[in-house]
């Protein structure tokens, strides 16, 4: 006859034979459990405590099934650790010894003890599959639960940004606040939705949950929030030299994960608060701010918000502002600059080079605001203004009787992903009647290596169409001699830091006098940028490259001043057929 009850000896019965039981386990570290009565074994299909034990080895991680692990420890996290009640509810799945998996309810409280550890009174309840992939509330322990669980990001147990707004807010207007250094910091994961396509949303969720663990470790008695996908906020206390140690304690943390596919280079903004009257928002935004402004640089992981950047950010957003005013007002100017035949000096061609120049900004080069338009997706704008400024100023030239040599235009990576580029060269070289042959389009090496397959094919059409296809700014990053072999263009423009280290590195000759016989060979026509000197362009005539550019032959300049510069210095321009 089965026994009915379980006598714990000084302290009563526990009834036996019902589907659920009570264990406890210690909080945090390898949650080693302590105590599980009877029922909880037989759910586990064990016949002894001990084999029980051995089963999920010791631990309350070994109870849950390993598929549910990673989302209900972080849905207990949230629910326990962050929210203003202590206990959790949530429902996985385990496996007993026989192998047969069971659906459960997980009732648990966290409780501290005064000698400062902390555990989980955990009551699980073996459930009917169809209850348990139930999405309604069951219970109304459940639905008290959830509704506080309100204020907390349900993968990470951090707060939302709503709530951090307003613990935040309420810290600030508190009087202990008052004697505090204060600090933001924004943290963010670089192409994470790029990690997310590489190795899955998984292991995405595990890097995002690392984070915030790494977070919660380093920022100890912070008030931290997941504000969404991969952006999370801090509003930390601390001098700014500690700050600065903790940001970069969470960076190391991320680069030496245990797991070599969850090595990430994190990136951090901190904004030291100056004023307590700040809005939150405006302090986060300012972190934020920092923090975007390094994500495409590999030699800093972290940014601190100050004059200088907040100079930066505002002509940022001048730029933003004001571009459409400045193309409709012709504020951007097309400057023309030579490009020189080696083997003869003469004139073969002009890249159109883009300049602003503003009423009230004064002089802005492409340095400051080319990048910006990219950022937020308005290069397009300019690119297609400068198609027609090109074609315009071929029609001037060509109608005033004056030597007719192609011009090259620049192309930006964005331009295929913002318009269609090569029909508004093709449709504006129409409306003013310039040969495709008087038209080159330069479009840099990191571009055609970002999307091979489309631009490849876009690049190709227009070869066939009559157009010359320059890579430009080789050298200039991660280069390779294999992007001349996947793609058919005519010119290779090696970039000017290859001339610009010349004169102090003796291989630099070398590794041109390579890229230039390699292209040779391959039937594409090196240029050379960067000639400032005789030497420089004797050089590239004893190696056999066959363009060169640079301010030795002329500085970029409007195209009347330019011919008049060039035709001072004793130039002439090779005979082109239209």
């Amino acid at each position: 006859m089965r026994k009915e009850y379980f006598s714990t000896v000084t302290n009563g019965v526990i009834p036996l034979d019902l589907p659920g039981g009570f264990f406890i386990y210690e909080a945090g570290g390898d949650e080693k459990i302590v105590f599980a009565e009877p029922n909880i074994v037989s759910m586990f299909g064990c016949d002894s405590y001990e084999e029980f034990i051995e089963h999920v080895g010791g631990t309350f991680k070994g109870m849950v099934h390993p598929d549910d692990l990673h989302k209900i420890e972080n849905q207990i996290q949230a629910q326990t650790l962050f929210g203003e009640k202590r206990h959790d509810y949530v429902r996985y799945r385990i496996v007993n010894k026989q192998g047969e998996v069971h659906y459960v309810e997980d009732f648990g409280h966290l409780m501290h003890a005064f000698n400062g550890k902390s555990y989980f009174y955990v009551f699980i309840v073996d459930v009917d599959q169809n209850e348990y992939q139930n999405k309604n509330r069951n219970s109304l322990a459940e639905a008290e639960i959830l509704s506080a669980s309100q204020e907390t990001d349900g993968l990470t147990g951090l707060l939302n940004m709503s709530f951090f707004y307003q613990r935040v807010q309420a810290f600030l207007a508190s009087p202990e606040s008052w004697r505090e250094e204060i600090s933001f910091i924004h943290f963010d994961i670089p192409n994470f939705k790029l990690f997310n396509e590489r190795n899955g949303f998984v292991l995405g969720d595990e890097l995002l949950c690392d984070l915030a663990k790494a977070l919660i470790n380093t920022f100890e008695n912070a008030i931290i929030s997941r504000f969404s996908d991969d952006h999370f906020v801090v509003c930390s206390t601390g001098d700014q030299d500690d700050i600065v140690k903790k940001v970069e304690n969470v960076y190391k943390i991320l680069l030496q994960s245990p797991d070599v596919n969850k090595r990430v280079r994190m990136k951090a903004g901190i904004y030291y608060l100056d004023d307590r009257r700040a809005e939150v928002g405006l302090a986060c935004d300012h972190a934020r701010l920092a923090c975007n402004s390094i994500k495409n640089r590999h030699d800093v992981n972290y940014c601190i918000y100050d004059e200088l950047l907040r100079d930066d950010l505002r002509r940022q957003q001048f730029v933003i502002d004001h571009v459409e005013e400045a193309i409709e007002n012709e504020y951007i100017k097309v400057f023309y600059q030579p490009v020189i035949r080696v083997a003869t000096g003469e004139i073969c061609g002009y890249e159109a080079l883009v300049r602003w120049l503003d009423p009230k900004a004064g002089m802005l080069s492409p340095g400051e605001f080319i990048e910006t338009l990219e950022q937020y997706h308005l290069i397009h704008l300019v690119d297609s203004f400068v198609v027609k400024k090109v074609c315009q100023d071929y029609c001037a030239l060509r109608e005033a009787g004056e030597a007719l040599v192609p011009i090259s235009i620049n192309i930006s990576r964005m331009d295929f992903e913002l318009c269609d580029i090569f029909n508004i060269v093709e449709a504006t070289r129409e409306e003013y009647d310039v040969p495709r042959n008087m038209l080159d389009l330069e479009i840099t090496e990191s571009a055609v290596s970002e999307n091979i397959g489309y631009i490849k094919a876009e690049c190709n059409r227009m070869r066939e169409m009559g157009y010359h296809i320059w890579i430009d700014d080789f050298g200039s990053g991660y280069s390779s001699l294999n992007t001349i072999a996947e793609y058919n263009f005519d010119v290779l423009k090696l970039d000017m830091v290859f001339l610009r280290s010349y004169a102090r590195n003796e291989r630099t000759g070398k590794v041109i006098t390579y890229v230039v016989k390699a292209a040779k060979a391959m039937g594409v026509s090196p240029l050379c940028e960067g000639v400032e000197s005789e030497e420089h362009y004797n050089f590239l005539k004893d190696i056999g490259c066959e363009r060169a550019q640079g301010y030795f032959f002329g500085k970029p300049m409007p195209m009347e001043e330019t011919r008049r510069s060039t035709e001072a210095k004793g130039l002439t321009w090779e005979k082109v057929e239209e």
